[in-house]
């Protein structure tokens, strides 16, 4: 499906009824990258899974694009489908949007899924490095990224050669015009460390043991940091810890959910959500 949010077309998926299950994909990846979840949740779940601004199919825009964009993007989204508010899971990039989006919207919010992601912002140095790379991707395209992310999305335990061409290929279908985009924009983001107690939604927080991305200790921050915060670390997976780990990641969903014995969410979900 594709619909026109503000000045783009931006392609998405809409499976299923229910409470809206939205997931937000990492860098530089598409939707693809969750559709181990669509086909798991999307009996119980209106699930929906966006394409981000410049990656997948969904079109680019010119210059930086702010995680703010990102969330503005979703909440036109949203609006055009009529969700009311939704649990929202962010990976990686996607995390960063999500966390933004709570902040910005926080009446939109029944549930909060961070995976593999962290709230600080970019050392000054690393903003620098990302504005580096940007330029050598105007130049050189995906290339520059995708080589030396892709032997680090999965654990270095990994040996099935077939998931690591698949992510691959998740990888090198980004255009480089969307991750020169985003790459500006994750450079400028803004440390959401101060904010983080002011989540009042339940949230999860998941994350790989042998995540070379983002390592598990910036997960344990964002437990820490935000109320009541359930946090689950995944053994044997790397950065893209739902798509390599799929059973596991989808089990802890599901009993995040209290399904399969329910379809509905929990009391603490229906509660946090009468209070938005």
């Amino acid at each position: 499906m594709r619909m026109n949010v503000r000045d783009i077309q931006i392609a998405y998926t809409d499976r299923g009824s229910g409470i809206p299950l939205v997931f937000l994909h990492g860098f530089p990846l598409n939707r693809d990258a969750w559709s181990k979840q669509v086909d798991a949740f999307r009996i119980a779940f209106r699930v929906i899974v966006p394409d981000l601004r410049g990656f997948g199919e969904s079109e680019s825009s010119r210059g930086a694009v702010s995680m703010s964009c990102f969330a503005e993007d979703l909440l036109t989204l949203l609006q055009h489908l009529k969700t009311g508010p939704i649990i929202l899971v962010g990976h990686s990039m996607g995390g960063y949007i999500a966390l933004a989006f709570a902040k910005a919207f926080p009446q939109m919010l029944r549930g909060l899924v961070l995976v593999g992601t962290k709230a600080a912002a970019d050392s000054p140095e690393a903003a620098e490095a990302r504005r580096g790379t940007a330029e050598k991707v105007r130049l050189e395209g995906v290339s520059v990224v995708v080589d030396p992310m892709a032997v680090k999305m999965l654990s270095s335990s990994n040996t099935d050669s077939a998931m690591a061409s698949s992510v691959r290929a998740l990888m090198t279908s980004s255009k480089s015009e969307g991750l020169v985009s985003a790459l500006l924009g994750m450079a400028e983001r803004q440390d959401a460390g101060a904010w983080l107690e002011t989540i009042t939604v339940p949230t999860l927080i998941i994350t790989g043991a042998d995540d070379m991305i983002i390592p598990p200790g910036e997960s344990e921050v964002l437990a820490k940091a935000i109320p009541n915060a359930t946090l689950k670390v995944i053994p044997e997976a790397g950065h893209l810890v739902a798509f390599e780990q799929a059973d596991a990641f989808n089990e802890i969903l599901r009993e995040w959910f209290s399904l399969p014995s329910s379809v509905t969410l929990g009391p603490s979900f229906e509660s946090s959500s009468n209070q938005q």
